[in-house]
């Protein structure tokens, strides 16, 4: 009996298996990668770009000035890759975001596995060729940057991951589908370093690429479309359009909608209630800070002053990866979800853990401090908080309808910082690398400290305090308030409903609805109401806007009793330019398609639209 549980238990986390494979794979290759790629472009430079010959490459270490040019010549070289690097992925992310939204997630996830699979190929080829010049590796990045590189494959698969699970799903699958990408790092370094050891580059280099291909048919093969045109009749294709004929013309046409850029960014910086314009603005900026800076010289770092090699090195961004993916795969969800931290305490404790890492690096000046190396990963175990915690808080600032443009835009910028990052940490690291090579840590430092400080003056502001409850919006399946109890209290407190124009009743309007627990039949006006509810069901309501039209069949009380409880849901069929205001704003949020206020004492809702017509 035990073992038949057992079994069935596997089954059922296995069928639920999708794009969790691909995330380890492209996190261990991505790492490994790094490693190959580094080298790859310093033996050239050194060999081809110099000239000097293999006996001083092998060994720069004793040859201080020949070190230290070469290292120089790098940081160029890194400047202009980051360009390549930076402003594919951009146009990529704007475009793809919206254009997947209406095709699908499976494209996208398979035009940035080719540009993978188009990296990899080139460097084992470029490696092959010893007196190709550095120069040619540019190609090999500008076509893995068009298929969107890291910041592709992280969009693709958290829209794909929104999209097949519920509000309750979904934060634990995006815990665990990061974590496996984090996870795959240390597992990627740790196999590159032990490989380039005893046989060089060119095998590791090949199984890279294997392993690339290797994903990109298991996601050909075994991950099902989420949504749109080519989702067909599978488990995850939940409250998708009808299936419509679609033709490349369409598509390629669609995909080259400059409108869908401008309305990406009108997303973000449109004017909202209160001050979450500002503070949506300040977690976009923010991210873009954390991301640019991060340390970008750190191999060239611990060549030069520690004197290791990749071998090394490998087994220390092993250890530090590793550290990171634990840290994200437990103690994150221990905070955010026992602990019930907030977003804004994440991205404080994050930001504070960063600085303590980098300062440790910054105190490094030599072999005698290589314990610091050691130490910094520790200290900043629970900066992955940092990263979970902007993506939530983005996505809870905006409707259900924009959490793909905010993602996109995020992610876009996101992209764009390596070639910021490069341009700035180039020259520091140029003219500091003779002297005090630390010095970019300590700039990552200050960085840090200026997000941290922006997100405390948010939380003793008490500006945030929208994130302190979970979001509203439930499952696709499941749309009823789990929080309201069975049994009401019977001290009521009236509601309101005022139109700008007429009733509220909506015989010709948008349907809009409360959504019951149970029974969907509207009660009595006398009664103690708990519910007013639509006659229509979720899918109905989803049906109706796809199709274009809107029910009929909504008929709203003007006034009406509620219990004093503790959580109340709204369900609106369509929801553009709706606004909600409360008498009492101390602890509201707001979410498109399904509002929720925890609010002791809700005395009244004014509701108003702007329709393309009256009501």
């Amino acid at each position: 009996m035990m073992v038949g549980s057992a079994m069935q238990w596997v089954s059922g986390v296995l069928s639920t298996i999708t794009v969790e494979p691909v995330m380890l794979v492209d996190g261990a290759c991505k790492e490994a990668m790094l490693i190959y790629t580094e080298n790859v472009q310093m033996n050239k430079i050194c060999s081809v770009k110099l000239g000097y010959s293999p006996e001083v490459c092998a060994n720069l270490t004793a040859h201080p000035q020949e070190s230290v040019n070469v290292q120089r010549e790098f940081s160029l070289f890194a400047f202009y890759n980051s360009i390549l690097m930076s402003i594919p992925p951009l146009i990529f992310i704007l475009f793809m975001g919206a254009w997947s939204d209406k095709y699908g997630r499976k494209i996208s996830l398979l035009v940035t596995m080719c540009g993978h699979m188009i990296y990899a190929a080139g460097y084992l080829v470029s490696h092959w060729q010893t007196t190709w010049p550095v120069e040619l590796l540019y190609p090999i990045t500008f076509f893995d940057a068009l298929g969107g590189s890291n910041v592709g494959i992280i969009s693709a698969t958290t829209s794909y991951i929104s999209d097949i699970t519920n509000e309750k799903q979904r934060t634990s699958r995006m815990i665990v589908a990061n974590s496996l990408w984090y996870l795959g790092g240390p597992v990627g370094t740790l196999v590159a370093a032990v490989m380039i050891k005893h046989v060089g580059y060119h095998l590791p280099l090949a199984m890279a690429l294997v392993a690339y291909v290797a994903a990109t048919v298991y996601i050909v093969i075994y991950v099902k479309e989420s949504h749109g045109p080519f989702a067909g009749k599978n488990s995850h294709a939940q409250e998708s359009a009808p299936p419509q004929k679609v033709t490349i013309v369409k598509m390629l046409a669609d995909f080259f909608n400059w409108r869908r850029v401008a309305e990406s960014f009108k997303t973000a910086f449109k004017r909202r209630d209160g001050n979450l314009r500002a503070i949506l603005i300040t977690v976009i900026i923010a991210n873009s800070i954390r991301r640019l800076a991060r340390g970008f010289f750190m191999y060239q770092f611990v060549r030069h002053v520690l004197h290791w090699d990749a071998t090394d090195y490998g087994y220390w961004i092993s250890y530090r990866n590793f550290l990171a993916a634990f840290g994200s795969l437990f103690l994150v969800p221990l905070c955010s979800k026992i602990l019930n931290i907030k977003d804004t305490l994440l991205i404080i404790m994050g930001a504070l853990s960063i600085v303590s890492e980098y300062a440790c690096y910054g105190m490094v000046g030599g072999v005698a401090q290589t314990f610091l190396m050691w130490l910094g990963p520790a200290v900043s175990i629970i900066s992955n908080a940092y990263i979970i915690a902007f993506r939530s808080m983005s996505t809870k600032l905006v409707t259900s309808q924009e959490k793909g443009r905010i993602s996109a835009v995020m992610a876009a910028l996101n992209g764009l910082m390596p070639m910021a990052g490069y341009a700035i940490y180039s020259p520091i690291y140029y003219y500091t690398v003779d002297t005090f090579p630390a010095t970019q840590f300590f700039f990552g430092a200050i960085l840090n400290l200026m997000v941290m400080i922006a997100f405390i003056g948010i939380e003793v502001s008490n500006a945030a305090v929208i994130h302190t409850n979970d979001d509203a919006e439930k499952g696709k399946k499941d749309d009823t308030s789990k929080s309201v109890p069975d049994e009401p209290k019977l001290n009521k407190l009236p509601v309101t409903l005022t139109p700008l124009s007429r009733s509220a009743s909506l015989p010709s309007g948008r349907c809009a609805s409360w959504i019951p627990k149970g029974s969907r039949q509207p009660p009595s006006r006398n009664e103690p109401t708990v519910w007013y509810s639509n006659a229509l069901t979720d899918s109905e309501l989803t049906a109706s806007e796809v199709g274009g039209s809107y029910s009929t069949k909504t008929n709203l009380p003007t006034v009406f009793y509620w219990p004093n409880i503790s959580n109340l849901s709204l369900r609106f069929g369509h929801v553009d330019n709706f606004e909600v205001t409360l008498s009492d704003r101390n602890d509201y949020k707001r979410l498109q398609m399904r509002y929720t206020w925890h609010q002791a004492n809700l005395a009244q809702i004014k509701l108003s639209r702007t329709l393309d017509s009256p009501w």
